[in-house]
């Protein structure tokens, strides 16, 4: 079984980031919420299902990413870099777990998954060591409408 960590998402946005990161999350565009993440070097967030709420985040380390889950609703696929002292963080605007991986450069997959039974939201990451790392909207749901060329740079969000 994956480990899970509880965290508790503010304005729709899910984040892994490396913990060293003076400013870790993303200043979001409109093209950045019609994709459905906003992505800088060390640096992602991802749009998430639901406005705010408990999400339970299941963490995935693996040669491959695989299948989506069978309940998947979004899936999105990019690049991520893992710093060399390993250190990156799972979190939102006002709450954040601690991780510690193998550096390198990963294919980082956020699955939503949507509601696990009962008042959370389940998503599934996965850092998949050997897949070719891409940015990719596996699968969009109504809400994405992304542009044919994905939007691969996001600034800092300050303040």
């Amino acid at each position: 079984m994956s480990p899970t960590a509880m965290v508790d998402v503010t304005y729709s946005q899910l984040a892994v980031f490396a913990s060293a990161l003076q400013h870790p999350l993303n200043d979001w565009t409109d093209e950045h919420v019609a994709q459905g993440f906003a992505w800088r070097p060390g640096s992602v967030s991802f749009r998430t299902l639901v406005e705010s709420g408990p999400h339970a985040i299941e963490i995935n380390v693996a040669e491959c990413a695989g299948s989506l889950h069978p309940d998947t609703v979004r899936a999105i696929e990019v690049p991520f870099e893992v710093p060399a002292d390993g250190a990156i963080e799972i979190g939102s605007i006002s709450d954040s777990v601690l991780l510690s991986l193998k550096p390198g450069l990963l294919l980082l997959r956020c699955e939503f998954l949507g509601h696990t039974g009962d008042i959370r939201q389940h998503v599934r990451l996965t850092f998949s060591t050997k897949d070719i790392v891409r940015f990719a909207i596996v699968r969009a749901d109504e809400a994405l409408t992304p542009d044919r060329n994905l939007l691969e740079s996001a600034e800092a969000a300050i303040g």
